[in-house]
């Protein structure tokens, strides 16, 4: 038997996603205004790279929201698979499961990830590259100030994908996991 309720919680899924895409969009018009600021791409064409290494952060802080959203539809999914829900959901939800299994779903859990390490790469890298005429001693002295504060950055990167692996595997373990 069908409950409203299980209509909200599919909604809730769908919603869910939506806001997901909603962040990828975020993620890439934040992170590539940040670029051209630091390159000198603004109209005052006045370069500032340090802004590069804020692209870290900013790509964690929506990584946290994905992930959260991403997690919260692996518990919806769970619940509706439940035998007592609607067997509609409930044969949807399972097909989904098996999806999972082949890594199809994590698609974009590799994209947000892995958009998040390369804007990260490119801020250190393009910081590091040195401006024709620089002084080495003064710009050795600034990356290495600044690649601590990036450092911090991509370990956040790192470590909230790692979080965000480790309780989804709670959540949907694989079968090789749970046996």
């Amino acid at each position: 038997m069908s409950s409203p309720s299980f209509g909200l919680l599919k909604e809730e899924i769908n919603k869910s996603a939506e806001s997901q895409h909603d962040l990828a969009k975020w993620k890439l018009a934040v992170t590539a205004a940040l670029g051209a600021a630091a390159m000198g791409l603004s109209p005052q064409g006045k370069e500032n790279h340090l802004l590069l290494f804020i692209v870290p952060f900013v790509c964690a802080y929506i990584d946290l929201y994905t992930y959260q959203y991403q997690l919260r539809t692996l518990v919806i999914a769970g619940f509706l698979r439940e035998p007592s829900g609607d067997p509609v959901l409930k044969a949807y939800e399972d097909e989904c499961r098996e999806v999972r299994k082949g890594y199809v779903f994590k698609l974009s859990d590799w994209a947000t990830f892995g958009s998040s390490i390369g804007a990260t790469l490119f801020g250190v890298i393009f910081y590091c590259l040195p401006p024709a005429g620089s002084d080495p001693d003064t710009r050795l002295s600034n990356v290495l100030a600044a690649g601590a504060i990036w450092g911090v950055g991509a370990a956040l990167v790192i470590l909230l994908y790692c979080f965000y692996q480790r309780e989804s595997d709670k959540i949907e373990p694989k079968e090789d996991d749970a046996k």
